[in-house]
């Protein structure tokens, strides 16, 4: 009993020993460790560093030559805003100047500056795109704070997902109401990282006091460079905060970065007493150390739901990912599934087509994608029919492989078109406009594919591109369009001006239902869509239309948001807080994008965008509505 005893007292020693051997020797060589993986260069350009303020002098012992002035020191303001955008941000009331001395003695009057809520700190204003610094007024702070907490992670909707980088990124006066934890800060950055727009919440972290050294923010800083394969930047974090931070995550990361410096021996070690305290860990961390310490690590069978940490780990070592590796991914996940060399390419264009739905992956990096692909030569000349034999990614990339090739515009524009065609008979019609975004955006309209006009504006639309979409309506309203082709854009036309259908009468709408009498299948749902989208944009639809379409009504369709969330969306917009609107908005449509099953929510988030004068926001959405219907 005593030997064992002893032998267990003199193993806990040594490994004791090693360890503090192995963090110092990682301390002093992490920083000039040059990693034979390449950093991606926007990971580099989206970290941000904080401003740092150096204490105040003390003052040098000196001849003094004119009058010490007596006062209070200047309150110094914690952040990265400009001293321009600080004084802005302060009330009237907080400092009133004194005026010069008249002569006669008086009372000495000292002034401080309020401190700075660390909720309002933001990184854009009115200028650059921000909701307004008062864009909370009249809003508690603890509706706000929910409001934050609910907001949706996949955000399909391109203009509803500016809208919330917007939000989230405002530097504003923070709400009033009794403080709670977690704060307003720490809640917008986890939004941002929920979402994937990591560049955002990095840049939010970067305006943060320079005091602050908070876990959470440190561990999403450490995690934003992971996910974005800048292995050298997280590593360079973990040394900076190693010390002061203890747990199993830091004790991982600090074993991950161990063998990414070349010290095998002690990442070994490490990872060794991890292996021995917990059983929380996923065996995919032990076998990437193993891989990366020389040895011959297990198979990874299923890694659903993974970290940033343990996607890292996986490339690194060079492991493949488990096909499952896709399922209850995050947004930023789902991005470097899709970038993962070591990850099959059928779990690539899994993850690339669901990254882009939720604009976390850009359509140019989709096609890429697509295109590493192989295909037989002789199957680009049935495209369209082996594709349709075959429907899903690998048919779609085999379509933008065959659009590419093609060697004319008119033989592109045909190829696209066939493309949604069959898109809107299988569906999937949103993932095949986005992978078709990049070859329309290149395409210049022209007399030879006026037809085109209207799938190439759907297509932009779709992809956010609403600039080149008004550019191919513009054309294509020049060449003088009739029948059926001007009434399938008309719908678009409304959304797309500037006057938002300002001009529109009821005999502008009677006439186009009755250019739709041949329309065909999905006429009634489309009519339904149109005419909602219209009243909720504030234009009035003549009540016999309405009749016509009560004819096809099953009754309710489709999801509605809850009583709270209808009743907390009409009282933001109602009292005209632009945060309070836009977050229940973005709550109220939640994850299910603009479709058609999702119309009672798009029309609430139209109606009070409309009510905050954020009319070019809310005829975006209209227009998204629109193009999901099939107009």
């Amino acid at each position: 009993m005593t030997g064992s005893r002893a032998s267990s007292i003199m193993r806990f020693a040594i490994v004791a020993g090693s360890l503090c051997l192995g963090l110092e020797a990682y301390s002093s060589t992490l920083s000039g460790l040059q990693l034979a993986q390449a950093t991606p260069p926007e990971a580099t350009k989206s970290e941000v560093t904080p401003l740092k303020v150096k204490p105040q002098e003390a003052v040098k012992s000196a001849p003094v030559s004119a009058p010490i002035r007596l006062g209070p020191r200047r309150s110094v303001l914690d952040g990265a805003a400009s001293s321009d955008a600080a004084a802005a941000s302060r009330s009237s009331t907080d400092y009133q100047p004194v005026s010069p001395s008249s002569g006669s003695d008086g009372a000495v009057v000292v002034q401080t500056l309020n401190e700075l809520d660390p909720d309002s700190v933001g990184v854009i204003d009115d200028a650059s795109g921000g909701l307004g610094a008062e864009m909370w007024r009249g809003i508690d702070r603890s509706f706000v704070a929910r409001a934050i907490a609910s907001l949706p992670s996949r955000v399909r909707s391109p203009t509803m997902r500016g809208l919330m980088r917007r939000l989230l990124l405002t530097q504003a006066v923070a709400p009033k109401g009794e403080k709670s934890e977690p704060g307003l800060f720490q809640l917008r950055v986890k939004a941002l990282f929920a979402s994937g727009d990591l560049k955002s919440a990095l840049s939010l972290i970067a305006s943060a006091s320079t005091g602050s050294r908070e876990e959470y923010l440190v561990r999403y800083g450490i995690d934003g460079q992971l996910f974005q394969n800048n292995t050298a930047g997280a590593c360079q974090r973990v040394r900076a905060y190693s010390d002061e931070f203890k747990g199993v995550y830091w004790q991982q990361v600090a074993a991950f970065c161990l063998a990414m410096a070349g010290k095998r021996a002690e990442a070994s070690l490490m990872s060794d007493v991890l292996a021995e305290r917990s059983e929380a860990i996923h065996p995919a961390f032990f076998a990437a150390m193993e891989r990366l310490s020389g040895a011959k690590p297990p198979q990874i069978a299923s890694l659903t739901g993974p970290s940033a940490l343990q996607l890292s780990l996986m490339r690194s070592a060079g492991l493949a990912l488990p096909d499952d590796t896709a399922e209850k991914a995050s947004p930023a996940a789902l991005r470097a599934i899709a970038l993962s060399p070591n990850a099959a390419l059928d779990l690539r264009l899994v993850a690339a087509e669901a990254a882009a739905d939720i604009g976390v992956l850009d359509g140019k990096t989709l096609v890429e994608i697509y295109s590493a692909v192989a295909f037989d030569p002789a199957v680009f000349k049935r495209a369209t029919n082996q594709a349709a034999a075959n429907w899903g990614p690998g048919g779609r990339a085999l379509l933008v492989q065959a659009a590419k090739k093609s060697t004319t515009s008119v033989k592109r524009a045909k190829l696209i078109q066939s493309a949604l065609k069959l898109a809107r008979q299988k569906g999937g019609w949103r993932a095949t406009a986005l992978a078709f975004g990049p070859a329309v955006a290149a395409l210049a309209p022209s007399t030879e594919t006026t037809w085109f006009a209207g799938d190439a504006v759907r297509i932009l639309i779709a992809a956010g591109d609403i600039a080149g979409a008004r550019k191919w309506l513009t054309f294509a309203e020049g060449q003088g369009l009739k029948g059926q082709q001007k009434a399938a854009l008309w719908p678009l036309s409304i959304f797309l001006s500037d006057a938002g259908g300002a001009s529109i009468t009821p005999k502008d709408i009677t006439n186009w239902w009755k250019g739709r009498a041949a329309a065909g299948a999905g006429a009634l749902v489309q009519d339904r869509t149109l005419f909602s989208l219209l009243s909720a944009m504030g234009i009035s639809v003549p009540s016999k239309l309405w009749t016509k379409l009560l004819d096809g009504e099953s009754g309710t369709q489709g999801f509605v948001p809850s009583a709270a969330v209808r009743n907390a969306l009409s009282r933001a917009s109602v009292t005209g807080s632009r945060g309070g609107t836009v977050a229940m908005a973005l709550v109220a449509v939640g994850e299910r994008g603009a479709g058609v099953k999702n119309l009672s929510a798009m029309e609430m988030a139209i109606s009070a965008l409309k009510k905050i004068k954020f009319d070019v926001e809310a005829r975006s959405i209209a227009l998204e509505a629109a193009v999901e219907a099939g107009l």
